[in-house]
């Protein structure tokens, strides 16, 4: 079995098809296609239910996906050992991440990383403001909206999908409930699913993440979440699958160094591992009441 297989089939069971899986990395339709059936004839299972809207997961691909993702995990370990001896990686790494996948995903796994090179330095900033890898304000990013200019290595390594939410243990009449949501001046697409939802903008509005999900917890509204941050609180039905990809982006390839290049694998590693935490796989899309896109 070729290994590449494995990370077709991880690609599309991510995204749900084979365009998606092929976008994610950088191949054709064609090539993911291909690859995909010859898994399933070399393992003489079925691994997806095709259809028009896309490629669904069976019992076997949901159980082969742990799998998957340790062998991803080996391949991003291998690829940093052969880039360099672990004493030789040392200096500084500026990545810039949200707050919120940073202090849930990263931080609980990067020990590892940092004590195998010991000598490496991490500067994490954080926050909504993009910051510019080509402007060299970062070395790594990881983002929710690719750049649209530079010479950079921009890589989809994920889906961050949401869900509407209320305190624990409460199912609330949306139409009469406080909404939770951010300021004005952050245009960002939860404010306009929560709009498209409810029909109004926001009772209560922030400006961090944080403090949204502080707010639901304390019963105090209902609002739109990344689904990893939802343990305690009540998920809503909803009408809409609101979902964003999260990129990595760094330099191109030939000017990216050995230890960002360590970083850029773990980063990507730590995502890849936690795909089913960023997506809420708690239930089907029917049983969650999901109709369409935005």
């Amino acid at each position: 079995m070729d290994w590449n297989d494995v990370r077709y089939f991880a690609a599309t069971y991510r995204a749900g098809s084979l365009t998606g899986a092929a976008r994610m990395l950088g191949v054709s339709v064609q090539t993911i296609g291909r690859r995909i059936d010859a898994l399933e004839t070399a393992i003489g299972s079925t691994l997806f239910v095709r259809h028009s809207g896309g490629y669904t997961a069976t019992p076997d691909a949901e159980a082969l996906m742990a799998e998957a993702v340790q062998v991803e995990e080996a391949m991003a370990s291998f690829r940093a050992r052969a880039s360099g001896r672990a004493e030789t990686i040392s200096g500084v790494v500026r990545l810039a991440a949200p707050e919120t996948i940073t202090t849930h995903l990263l931080l609980p796994a990067l020990p590892a990383m940092l004590s195998h090179y010991p000598q490496l330095e991490l500067e994490i900033i954080t926050g909504i403001a993009p910051v510019g890898i080509a402007r060299g304000e970062a070395d790594l990013a990881l983002r929710l909206v690719p750049p649209d200019h530079g010479a950079l290595t921009v890589r989809r390594i994920g889906t961050m999908r949401h869900g509407l939410y209320a305190g624990a243990g409460s199912i609330p009449d949306l139409a009469a409930s406080r909404l939770v949501g951010w300021t004005d001046d952050h245009d960002l697409p939860a404010s306009r699913w929560l709009y498209r939802l409810a029909g109004r903008s926001a009772d209560l509005r922030f400006n961090h993440l944080e403090a949204h999900r502080a707010a639901i917890v304390a019963g105090l509204g209902v609002g739109i979440l990344p689904c990893f941050l939802d343990p305690g609180l009540s998920r809503l039905p909803c009408t809409l699958l609101m979902e964003e990809p999260v990129w990595l982006v760094g330099h191109a390839a030939a000017e990216m160094s050995v230890r960002v290049r360590v970083v850029y694998d773990e980063i990507a590693a730590i995502i890849a591992a936690n795909a089913d935490l960023l997506t809420g796989r708690r239930g089907t899309r029917e049983q969650l009441g999901v109709e369409e896109t935005l």
